[in-house]
């Protein structure tokens, strides 16, 4: 005789989660209304708190439910969303530029942010920055791929005596001989016209359209300490992402 295998019962916390999974798709718990409060939960499915808590943050993580002090469980979605996820390994893949670029300095100058720099680089009006400016090439192309503005904090303007100042980027640069951390990085992407200013040194005519890029890098404390603007003229750059479906299932940790 074979004995068959016996069907192990889900833990208590799951079936608590699937049972109120189920009442939110039915339209039981409409969007943005409460669920009861924990106390309710726990004599309704008669179990303990920390058994509950454990079912909720199932329901949290599937994105069905957020839960905030005083205001409790809400429910901001009837069926897992699906997410696309942009996966960055290295802060050189922020831009992904070709491997065979390379800039050319045209310029460096000490700069005191008026008002004007100040509301395009999110900095107060008086901060102070060591500007760099460049122009970056592909291989032997004697058309520049962009014009680049970027912005160190003042202690950090030996950065330009590094041996390998226009192969690598700046950021990775400054981490190397000053020991500083980047925490984060930020991106911007807009739509803006070629300024008369770089007109001639990037080929194109004043006024035509162009993609802007402005790179933020935030490094200990909390502290801004270096900002690159980047304009491409129309045609000659294109910025990918590589964008996968990901749906957000049980035991799968959201993105913060």
């Amino acid at each position: 005789m074979i004995a068959m295998p016996t069907r192990k019962t889900p833990p208590r916390h799951t079936q608590i989660a699937d049972r109120l999974r189920s009442d939110i798709q039915a339209g039981r718990h409409p969007l943005g209304t409460r669920l009861p409060n924990e106390a309710d939960l726990a004599a309704l499915f008669d179990t303990s708190r920390p058994t509950l808590r454990q079912a909720l943050a199932t329901l949290v993580t599937e994105g069905l439910i957020v839960r905030r002090p005083r205001t409790g469980s809400v429910v901001v979605a009837t069926h897992m969303p699906v997410v696309l996820s942009h996966a960055v390994t290295s802060v050189n893949e922020l831009l992904d530029y070709p491997r065979d670029t390379h800039r050319k300095v045209t310029g460096t100058c000490c700069v005191k942010a008026d008002d004007a720099l100040a509301q395009q680089l999110h900095c107060p009006p008086g901060q102070e920055w060591f500007q760099i400016t460049t122009l970056r090439y592909a291989g032997t192309s004697p058309a520049p791929l962009c014009w680049t503005d970027t912005y160190v904090l003042p202690r950090y303007a030996g950065v330009t005596t590094h041996r390998r100042h226009t192969l690598m980027p700046v950021c990775e640069q400054i981490v190397e001989l000053y020991g500083e951390v980047i925490e984060q990085a930020d991106i911007e992407i807009f739509v803006m016209r070629i300024p008369k200013r770089m007109a001639a040194a990037l080929e194109a005519p004043v006024d035509s359209p162009a993609m802007g890029v402005m790179r933020t890098y935030t490094g200990r404390g909390g502290e801004v300490f270096q900002t690159t603007v980047s304009v491409h003229p129309e045609e000659r750059y294109r910025y990918r992402f590589e964008l996968k479906r990901e749906t957000r299932g049980r035991g799968v940790k959201a993105p913060r």
